[in-house]
């Protein structure tokens, strides 16, 4: 029996292999194969201008969803192809922080990561990379925990000659970090009692906003060193008249709006902070209307210092996350409102391009990003499906 059923299995190997013969010879009779297919080309290798063009933004995607998704995405908001419109990617987990020189020609992030990946022993680490190539320049060990949130445009910052990188740390104690650029060195870990955020102060100094509704600054000697600390009184009430950590910088003037629509200017230009004045955005009628600030990165400037705000109505307690339906665009000199910009599909961020024609561009309601002119208010377009998902902060590029 068996042996029966070797020679059947024989016989239709066989006849298999004698009929692919027929067919191949048939084939190449008749000329009928393809021509081979050309050399693939692979391992190319682009590089990235010196100086972004100005429709480039960084697009902070926090990856709400899954943080160890993370990402810097390198963006052309203008482009109206979409393959084309993504020129780069940096990886950023759990909720990494991010900034950029715009003299040096780097990048700065710094990230979170756990030994055996969602559990483990947890590390952070300082990674520095290069404008151009996107390769890594190096990387440093964080020796405390640093401070992880929703993207902030001031949980790192640089010092005003770009030689010195102020990274925030919070393990729970508030303090923040100096960093050498030039040697590559951690200069000193220095405490912030009950004071967080890293927002640069003349030339060598560090201001920070207290939980007690007043500002610390830290000033430092040329090496990065703790030389002093000054305490401003406290100008707003934490609990009857909160501000936004989002400031709006300007020739040395920080800008920080509140929950309910005044506006606090304070000097960051000389060496320790110093408070000048409390304005309000909103009109009589309008804070009627409870007309107020709102949104996630709710602020920006443009080239012109002109300051740009979400802003919603019938706000009330808790919808000052939730941004809004208009951005209000405002000369800082004066004091006045210069446009009213609707946002048909929501707004809960906006970032503001470089250059003469500034873009503003706004994450909406469904988590894309609405492209508008900010000279004058008109709809450009709208990008989406470019690695998406909470891209709750947009940086302008260098």
């Amino acid at each position: 029996m068996h042996r029966n059923l070797s020679a059947r299995l024989l016989s239709l190997i066989t006849l298999f292999f004698i009929g692919v013969g027929v067919v191949n010879s048939s084939l190449a009779g008749d000329n009928a194969m393809p021509p081979p297919l050309p050399i693939e080309e692979i391992g190319r290798v682009e590089s990235l201008p010196a100086s972004y063009p100005e429709d480039w933004v960084l697009v902070d995607e926090s990856s709400f969803m899954n943080m160890y998704g993370g990402k810097v995405i390198i963006l052309d908001i203008a482009e109206t192809s979409h393959p084309k419109r993504m020129k780069g990617m940096m990886s950023k987990s759990m909720l990494g922080n991010f900034t950029q020189s715009s003299a040096r020609g780097e990048f700065y992030i710094i990230e979170s990561f756990h030994e055996r990946g969602a559990r483990g022993k947890k590390f952070d680490v300082l990674v520095i990379y290069d404008k151009q190539t996107l390769k890594v320049i190096k990387e440093i060990e964080w020796p405390t925990d640093r401070l992880q949130s929703l993207p902030e445009r001031y949980s790192m910052a640089l010092s005003e000659d770009q030689s010195l990188l102020y990274v925030s740390n919070f393990n729970p104690a508030a303090s923040f970090t100096v960093f050498d650029l030039d040697s590559r060195e951690i200069v000193e870990t220095i405490g912030t009692p009950g004071c967080v955020l890293t927002y640069p102060t003349g030339e060598r100094s560090v201001t920070s906003i207290c939980s007690n509704g007043g500002l610390l600054t830290t000033v430092l000697d040329k090496k990065g060193n703790l030389k002093a600390r000054e305490r401003m009184a406290p100008f707003f009430d934490t609990d009857s008249s909160p501000i936004f950590e989002w400031p709006v910088i300007v020739n040395g003037r920080a800008h920080f709006p509140s929950f309910h629509g005044e506006m606090h200017v304070i000097d960051f230009s000389g060496d320790v902070a110093r408070y000048i004045e409390k304005w309000s955005l909103v009109s009589e009628k309008e804070r009627q209307g409870n007309w107020r600030p709102g949104g996630i990165a709710l602020t920006d400037r443009d080239d012109r210092g002109r300051l740009y705000i979400i802003m919603q109505p019938d706000g009330k307690e808790g919808t000052q996350t939730h941004g809004g339906s208009q951005v209000w665009v405002f000369d800082l000199k004066t004091k006045q409102r210069l446009r009213i910009i609707d946002i048909p599909n929501w707004a809960v961020s906006l970032a503001v391009t470089r250059g003469s024609n500034p873009k503003l561009v706004i994450t909406n309601g469904s988590m894309n990003l609405d492209i508008f002119s900010a000279n004058d208010g008109q709809f450009i377009q709208t990008v989406s499906d470019f690695n998406n998902i909470t891209p709750l902060l947009i940086h302008k590029s260098y």
